[in-house]
């Protein structure tokens, strides 16, 4: 087990007031890194130990968030596998990152899509959308196409309502998550003055 307390012990969120972020009254300041793999690599025996050697270097390092993927679409070993459709092995091994990362006492922000084509992303999103008849062509199409749009809230709907198999804790009231990413770097190329992405 790794120096840090376990979040489980705290059970509580980190909080914002003005630009100061506190957890139990105290000022909390992010210490953290970027893990993106951190999923993929939980999932196979073979693999696993990677993300329990990282968790307990980064708490024995007083590291305090980890930024990582909780999407995976329609690739090797996707969590999502079509739209709604999941993988329940790869959300396993995402509740065990979660899991691990409140045992190290880790919180963990989480990325609900990418913008590139890794992993899926926003093109994998418009695929689904022209295969049900929808009038997509560029990746960019996320952005404004309704399909893509539902598709979008129903896996955060998924996600933020999953039940951790190993905590028993819904992702939504689970404090370990410290803040979740609407997509990896963002971008529309159609649309270079941003306001498209604030819609």
């Amino acid at each position: 087990m790794a120096a840090a307390a376990s979040i489980a012990a705290t059970a509580s969120f980190v909080q914002r007031s003005g630009q100061q972020l506190f957890l139990d009254g105290a000022p909390f300041y992010v210490n953290g890194w970027n893990s993106y793999w951190l999923m993929v690599q939980s999932i196979e025996d073979s693999t696993r130990p990677r993300m329990f050697a990282v968790m307990m270097a980064a708490a024995a390092l007083g590291l305090t968030v980890c930024r990582t993927w909780a999407f995976n679409d329609a690739t090797y070993q996707a969590l999502q596998i079509s739209p709604g459709n999941y993988d329940e092995n790869v959300f396993q091994a995402l509740d065990q990152v979660i899991a691990v990362a409140q045992q190290n006492g880790v919180r963990l922000l989480l990325s609900l899509v990418n913008n590139w084509e890794d992993y899926g992303g926003k093109a994998q999103y418009v695929a689904w959308a022209r295969r049900a008849g929808q009038d997509v062509s560029s990746a960019d199409d996320f952005f404004t196409n309704p399909t893509c749009h539902q598709y979008y809230k129903d896996h955060v709907t998924a996600v933020l309502t999953r039940v951790n198999t190993f905590t028993q804790v819904q992702y939504c009231n689970d404090p370990t998550i410290f803040a979740w990413e609407l997509m990896n770097e963002p971008e529309c190329q159609a649309d270079p003055s941003g306001d498209t992405l604030q819609v």
